[in-house]
């Protein structure tokens, strides 16, 4: 039986629905949304619209005026106590004379993680910290990793049969999952800033990775491919995408394909590598700085397994199809994975759904020990 969710629970439940209204315009701010409580009736509520405007503790407090005085703060997101575009929501609170605040979430910001609360604390506030925690955290978790790590929040969408298999034994993986999970999987494209592919795929399936099916935006495209295979007549370089074509490969790579390939309109970016096997934080770093902070993998099992060694992964999501592709099908991901269950890397905040015949299962990635 399920657990009935605390009046604190719920009041911040409320004031993530209002964080959601954003619907990241405040990029590259967090999503936050603030309620305030006074006699378990809300008087007011707020959400940071976009950067530079008020926070969404200034905007509910605004709205309250003096009836704050006394009054509890639910809040999505640790409060700042810097002055930034806009002033520290610390000293608001402390002169509206707010009784209590509830917090979702500290600042994912190594260097400002827990601050904010103790100034608060410090001037007899007392502070909840970590009410719907989960939910807050996932709320921002492309900001997350954009504050933390500085590289792009990596999602991996993958269709699967219900043996775990990409593919079949002769390569075929068209169509694995249904016409829903086809159409999700061009959603997920338009709210992305890049999708990313190993050559193989572009080699094998001649993608075009462009969004069809529903309304939005043609994301950047990625293509890993050290020794530049990929011919410049491949679909998605005669494509009019209104968005730039990376390829990465190896320093040095080979000046004739690489001439071809920039004639064709892509970029040609020269990354480390071992072997063949390019260093993929740096990719992710370098993605970073060119503004993609979600990044789409559609890779096959190749380009799967050097993001998972690399634990490079940040959310993936699995389409399970009701299919059976057997033990010489492709499987989830080129790697050795780990040698017990104990330490396997497994999914938080775990979100199942219908999508016609197919399943979909999303989550965070949880690694032991954590990523690096």
């Amino acid at each position: 039986m399920s657990r009935v969710a605390t009046a604190d629970e719920r009041f911040m439940a409320l004031a993530l629905k209002w964080a959601r209204r954003a619907r990241r315009r405040t990029w590259p701010n967090p999503m936050v949304g603030a309620v305030l409580v006074k006699g378990g009736r809300v008087l007011a509520a707020g959400y940071h619209r976009r950067a530079g405007r008020p926070h969404a503790e200034a905007e509910a407090i605004e709205q309250a005026g003096g009836r704050a005085r006394g009054a509890s703060l639910y809040v999505t997101l640790e409060p700042c106590h810097r002055t930034g575009r806009t002033g520290p929501c610390t000293d608001l609170i402390r002169s509206a004379g707010i009784r209590k605040v509830f917090v979702g979430t500290r600042d994912p910001n190594p260097d400002e993680s827990g601050r904010g609360l103790a100034v608060l604390r410090r001037s007899g506030i007392p502070v909840v910290a970590g009410v719907l925690e989960g939910a807050c955290r996932s709320l921002n978790e492309v900001y997350n990793v954009f504050i933390r790590e500085r590289r792009s929040f990596v999602l991996l969408k993958v269709a699967s049969s219900l043996d775990g298999r990409m593919a079949a034994s002769g390569g075929d993986s068209r169509w694995i999952s249904g016409e829903a999970s086809r159409r999700h999987a061009h959603r997920l494209r338009a709210r992305s800033d890049a999708v990313l592919v190993g050559a193989g795929t572009v080699l094998k399936d001649n993608p075009s990775l462009d969004v069809r099916h529903v309304p939005g935006r043609n994301p950047a495209v990625v293509v890993l491919d050290s020794d530049l295979r990929i011919s410049p007549r491949s679909r998605l370089l005669r494509l009019k995408r209104g968005a730039p074509i990376w390829i990465y490969s190896k320093k040095s790579p080979p000046s004739r394909r690489a001439a071809g390939l920039r004639s064709a309109g892509a970029e040609i970016v020269e990354v480390p590598a071992r072997g063949e096997l390019l260093d993929l934080r740096v990719v992710c770093r370098d993605l970073y700085k060119r503004g993609v902070y979600q990044l789409l993998v559609e890779g096959g099992a190749a380009v799967i397994g050097s993001l998972l060694r690399s634990r490079l992964v940040d959310r993936m999501e699995v389409h399970l199809a009701p299919r059976l592709l057997g033990a010489g099908g492709v499987p989830l991901g080129d790697w050795q994975g780990p040698g017990k269950v104990a330490v396997a890397p497994r999914l938080l905040d775990v979100r199942w759904r219908r999508r016609g015949e197919d399943m979909s299962c999303s989550g965070l990635v949880w690694w032991p020990g954590g990523k690096a």
